[in-house]
């Protein structure tokens, strides 16, 4: 019997578990309470690829790559969708390929910021020739796929506003309340039941209540833009980045309710040949004299200090006041 790895959230850990049936494919599983999306590289030839997204709703399982397994060795990422609230989760190693923000598939690993691309960590996964292989994600609490599954929609439902003391994978009788209520507030038969129909609507509500709150990123230009954020948190000032953001597209680069009336935003456009030419009055950089740290690739970096000594670049963001609001938008053009 074959032996397949198993990814835990954030810690960057690899433990063994016992495999799973045979598929004839690679596959990405879900044993985390988030809604992931997956992603997987490998060396085809001379050639390097990336390829994604694989959904993958808390308990199920998607297709990285069909067919035998070729080769030895493969790469893979994941992260949590943007319905949920707080961080985004990632499932990450220190070997970098390009992604995109929709469906993809890139040849080579290089550049990838030059070519429009994003750049993510993957993590490497020595695999066996044969038929299948399956690569799980969890998080420290080792769910099995049913767990994973209640813990999901815990989650998803904390999402919502619905009130959970815990998200543990159990559906006691708070949990099943809980369901029932959002059941009812959506029009549906309240059964009460967790299954992928609930999860799938709840991921839709979800958005739908991202989308009321949180601070937006849109660009009105015909450019690629990268942006990055600044903001105060009890544990001190942290930077973030890089978001890519898409000509006539909009990007949350804070969700949930805004906590605090400052925040801070630097955006640059592309170096894209490809690109249309600027006019003379379209503006590149948009900065202001707030200094955080930043770096080449994606950064989440605590204080402002010393960025040059701890190895980090330095720009200036600038100030967004929202008001008070729960909801604010940044619009460069």
């Amino acid at each position: 019997m074959k032996f397949r790895f198993s990814i835990v959230a954030v810690f960057a850990m690899l433990s063994v578990v016992i495999a799973t049936p045979a598929f004839a494919d690679y596959q990405l599983c879900n044993r985390t309470s988030y809604v992931l999306d997956g992603a997987i590289a490998f060396q085809e030839g001379e050639d390097w690829k990336s390829r994604g997204w694989v959904r993958l709703a808390p308990g199920a399982c998607g297709v990285a790559l069909a067919g035998p397994i070729a080769g030895e060795d493969y790469y893979v990422f994941a992260r949590s969708i943007e319905v949920h609230q707080g961080r985004t989760q990632y499932f990450s190693g220190n070997e970098r390929f390009c992604t995109s923000d929709g469906s993809f598939e890139i040849e080579g690993r290089d550049q990838c910021a030059a070519r429009g691309y994003d750049a993510n960590e993957f993590l490497p996964v020595r695999t066996e020739p044969g038929d299948d292989w399956v690569t799980t994600f969890s998080e420290a609490s080792d769910h099995t796929a049913e767990q994973a599954q209640i813990a999901g929609a815990q989650r998803l439902l904390q999402d919502n506003g619905f009130k959970l003391a815990r998200i543990d994978g159990v559906a006691a009788r708070n949990t099943t309340r809980a369901v029932e209520a959002y059941q009812r507030s959506v029009g549906i038969a309240a059964d009460g039941r967790i299954d992928t129909q609930l999860i799938e609507r709840l991921i839709e509500s979800s958005g739908e209540e991202q989308a009321k709150s949180g601070l937006d990123l849109c660009n009105k230009t015909s450019h690629l833009i990268w942006s990055a954020i600044g903001y105060r948190t009890l544990e001190g000032e942290m930077s973030s980045g890089w978001i890519r953001i898409e000509p006539g597209q909009c990007r949350k680069a804070i969700k949930g309710k805004l906590t605090e009336r400052e925040y801070f935003v630097y955006a640059e456009m592309a170096d894209d040949p490809q690109a249309p030419a600027r006019s003379g009055e379209e503006q590149s950089v948009w900065s202001g004299d707030m200094r955080f740290c930043t770096k080449p690739t994606r950064f989440e970096i605590r204080g402002r200090e010393s960025c040059t000594a701890r190895g980090f670049d330095e720009r200036g963001f600038m100030r967004v006041d929202t008001g008070g609001s729960a909801k604010w938008e940044v619009v460069f053009e």
